[in-house]
């Protein structure tokens, strides 16, 4: 992203996390399966990739992040930057250890938005970046309006 996008990106990202104390879409955290999983519900990934298999069990939600915001990596890509409440924090690192090098979902108004894999234990904060192709900016703007502002 060149340098004179990221102080629009920025703006729309502050408008965006304004926007949220008047009215988030509904968040969730859960396990996934790359691999058919009983009971679990199969979910297209973004972009129509293969399917993912995520769990009914929902183990973290908007209550459980203290604060969401724009970050930039040090290559220069764009991020998301998640800090977890302490309740969330634990229920992260619980979730995190049990889904080692496999998917999480993160849906959003129960739809798969993003189905990272696991590669280590996440605890109090986390950083979102979208893999080797880094997040777009439409897949920023989504993850940034799904979390809860306190």
């Amino acid at each position: 992203m060149s340098k004179k996008k990221r102080p629009a990106v920025t703006g729309l990202i502050v408008m965006l996390l304004a926007s949220v104390l008047n009215g988030q879409m509904p968040l969730e955290i859960r396990a996934a399966s790359s691999k058919p999983t009983s009971g679990w519900q199969e979910m297209k990934a973004p972009g129509g990739s293969s399917g993912v298999w995520v769990s009914p069990t929902s183990q973290l939600t908007s209550a459980d992040i203290a604060r969401a915001e724009f970050h930039t990596l040090p290559n220069g890509d764009p991020a998301v930057a998640v800090v977890f409440t302490a309740e969330g924090a634990r229920k992260m690192a619980a979730l995190s250890n049990a889904q080692m090098s496999q998917p999480i979902a993160v849906l959003i108004d129960g739809r798969l938005a993003w189905a990272p894999i696991v590669r280590s234990t996440i605890e109090t904060q986390a950083v979102l970046s979208g893999g080797p192709g880094g997040l777009t900016d439409a897949e920023i703007k989504r993850l940034l309006s799904a979390f809860k502002v306190k």
